[in-house]
């Protein structure tokens, strides 16, 4: 091969690992957001927010309560990355404050850590299939395991409404209805 046919080769195959690999990195999702809903059985509120920092990482901010002299609040940082064209993975490691209604030891909540790691699909043009799965441990030996699954419809780009399943040893077993704002 001479050498301009070589280099006009080398130049294409840059050029489509450049493209390729940029595409790769994006992910199939928007992780810069606003979301409130409320719960039931037990009733109550949460909010959470999702600020993208960087390619594949984010930071997340959670709380919800009851209103019976309860809460769980959290923060921490977080990743996420695309699968394939359709799927994306998430996970986060979060610093846990949790106050439980009847809980008169601890006036500021009990301290926790956990991790979390799931996925979220799209199942058609504008639903969304979720799951996440994840741990939250306290400072004894008491680990409670956290597991959501549930959907979205995104009605705009800036907008979608969801719905989840909650079994999250934190409090009961609950449905999530929620509103998300994308940012």
């Amino acid at each position: 091969m001479n050498t301009r046919k070589r280099t006009r080769v080398i130049r294409t195959i840059a050029l489509s690992l450049g493209l390729f690999s940029a595409a790769a990195s994006a992910t199939n999702f928007n992780y810069t957001n606003l979301e409130v809903g409320f719960t039931s059985n037990p009733s109550g509120l949460a909010a959470k927010a999702r600020l993208a920092f960087m390619d594949g990482a984010h930071f997340i901010v959670n709380g919800s309560s009851q209103f019976e002299g309860d809460w769980i609040a959290s923060g921490g940082a977080g990743f996420h990355a695309p699968i394939n064209g359709f799927v994306d993975v998430h996970g986060d490691a979060q610093v846990y404050s949790v106050k439980f209604p009847q809980d008169d030891k601890h006036d500021w909540g009990e301290l926790a850590y956990g991790v979390n790691i799931g996925v979220r699909a799209w199942v058609l043009p504008q639903m969304e299939a979720n799951l996440q799965v994840g741990q939250v441990a306290f400072d004894s030996d008491d680990t409670r395991s956290v597991v959501e699954i549930g959907g979205r419809f995104h009605s705009t780009d800036a907008l979608s409404i969801g719905a989840s399943y909650r079994a999250n040893g934190l409090y009961k077993e609950q449905f999530y209805l929620n509103v998300r704002f994308e940012l």
